[in-house]
């Protein structure tokens, strides 16, 4: 069977559901669940010319809740490029402009890629500046007296987080997918026993990662878009969440709110190979509203 034909299998089983399971699967506990959903959102997309399409995933928690294992999978699985960001330099993270010639750093090096940044906390605000940047725009700019020079750098950034209090609030709201993290209580923890039990053993121990891979790759290149028809039923679906919602979001950004709920129809989309619909708003609204209750009740 060919790839193309595995993946249109994949398609008609819904892949958000089909594929995300596959993504860091030993980590245990239902709040990982969306999480995996989201990160397999923030896989297939890309920008489109003059338009940030890109999403980006924070984890906040305490050490013990599987930051660092995501991470650390994706490193290894994905091709993800891991930043401490205690060990970051501006010159490594942006460029060196302190000879005659301006080098572009890490960002610009690894435009197009998953970049994970572990403890953004611990970035210093210069680090923060060009991380912000990049996220936006895909790209970031160095000056050097009347040199100004911009590099591309159009990163998808999963990062943790301990204290979001030293995160910049502009570079907190590029995040579409804030999540608070914890450890799992004792009875979630029973339940997943048997599935460790399993692991150890050896048994289902098949590794999905590449096909998780290989469906990115090839949905990353559909194309999609609203057709005039569904624009009202779009435009009402987003109108009505707003004016609706039982949650606090008048501190929302349009780029935390609305165009995120649209970035994450868009990622559905591209994962189904097919036109932006109604369904798609009504599904990105769904994820967004958890995230904000699941975020933003724990973090006051």
């Amino acid at each position: 069977m060919k790839s193309e034909e595995y993946f249109q299998i994949i398609a008609k089983e819904n892949p958000l559901i089909f594929l995300s399971k596959h993504i860091c699967p030993y980590l245990v506990g239902t709040q990982w669940d969306i999480i995996r959903k989201c990160a397999l959102l923030m896989g297939v997309t890309k920008d489109r010319p003059n338009m940030r399409m890109r999403l980006h995933i924070l984890l906040w928690g305490g050490p013990g809740t599987g930051k660092s294992e995501f991470l650390n999978w994706y490193q290894q699985k994905m091709d993800g490029v891991l930043v401490n960001s205690e060990l970051t330099s501006k010159t490594g993270l942006v460029g060196d402009a302190r000879g005659k010639t301006i080098h572009p750093g890490l960002l610009a090096q690894t435009s197009g890629s998953i970049l994970l940044v572990d403890e953004l906390d611990k970035m210093s605000v210069q680090d923060q500046n060009g991380l912000l940047q990049a996220m936006e725009e895909g790209e970031y700019i160095i000056t050097k007296g009347k040199n100004r020079q911009a590099f591309k750098a159009e990163v998808r950034v999963i990062a943790t987080c301990n204290d979001i209090i030293k995160i910049q609030r502009p570079l907190f709201d590029r995040f579409d997918f804030p999540f608070k993290v914890s450890k799992i209580s004792k009875i979630q923890r029973a339940e997943y026993v048997s599935d460790i039990i399993d692991s150890f053993m050896g048994k289902n121990s098949k590794d999905y990662s590449l096909v998780v891979k290989a469906y990115l790759d090839w949905a990353q290149n559909a194309k999609t878009r609203i057709d005039p028809d569904d624009e009202p039923a779009i435009k009402k679906a987003i109108k009505d969440y707003i004016l609706n919602s039982d949650e606090k979001i008048e501190g929302l950004s349009y780029r935390s709110l609305e165009f995120s709920i649209l970035r994450i129809a868009y990622a559905l989309a591209l994962l189904e190979r097919s036109k932006i619909t109604k369904e798609h708003i009504e599904s990105s609204i769904q994820i967004k509203d958890k995230i904000i209750k699941n975020f933003y009740g724990n973090s006051s």
